[in-house]
């Protein structure tokens, strides 16, 4: 009687252990927060200068990216605090050092700030742009 009870007891600890187990496979670390510098530069154009590719940025539109130092593309997340960044109109070319979360599994950077020609642009509930706005302390 007591084998059984020791049976049945060792069974439900398993079953109810799967679940847990199954949970860990599943569950992948988070990002790390960083920094990086680079350049911000048109991934499509500067492939097809440097390397001949088939882009078509004219036709289907620019997609900015960070170009590091030793000329790896990091890419951005897209939402609205990487926006003016893919965008690149306003920074296209221009020495920027972002921060925030670099996911490396998939070489994307979720910014949460970024530095171009010394000033540090930063998400303003107000204005709802990246902007480093003071306003909301006003």
């Amino acid at each position: 009687m007591l084998r059984k009870i020791s049976l049945v007891l060792m069974l439900m600890l398993f079953v109810t252990s799967i679940p847990l187990m199954a949970g860990e496979e599943k569950t992948k670390p988070a990002g790390e927060k960083a920094t990086m510098e680079g350049t911000l530069v048109c991934l499509g154009c500067t492939l097809k200068k440097t390397e001949g590719a088939r882009a078509a940025c004219t036709e289907f539109g620019h997609t900015h990216t960070l170009k590091t130092a030793d000329g790896k593309f990091v890419n951005f997340l897209e939402n609205k605090y990487a926006d003016d960044l893919l965008k690149g109109e306003k920074y296209h070319n221009k020495e920027i050092k972002v921060s925030g979360i670099y996911h490396a599994s998939a070489n994307v950077f979720d910014v949460e700030s970024f530095t171009v020609e010394g000033k540090k642009k930063t998400w303003c509930n107000h204005c709802k742009a990246m902007d480093g706005c003071m306003s909301a302390g006003k």
